[in-house]
């Protein structure tokens, strides 16, 4: 396992969500996270507006 301080929680898995929050663990450190702390994947850099 990598240390969570440094992992960039690159692979994901979906272990709870509710109506408020969604939470994945990270495969390669194993820390557990909010959706929400986490940054959009790196080369991503659509907004709505271009929909």
């Amino acid at each position: 396992m990598n240390d969570p301080a440094t992992c960039k929680h690159l692979r994901q898995q979906l272990i709870a969500k509710d109506q408020d929050a969604e939470y994945v663990e990270c495969l390669d450190c194993g820390a557990i996270l909010e959706s929400d702390e986490l940054d959009e994947p790196p080369g991503f850099d659509e907004s709505l507006s271009d929909a």
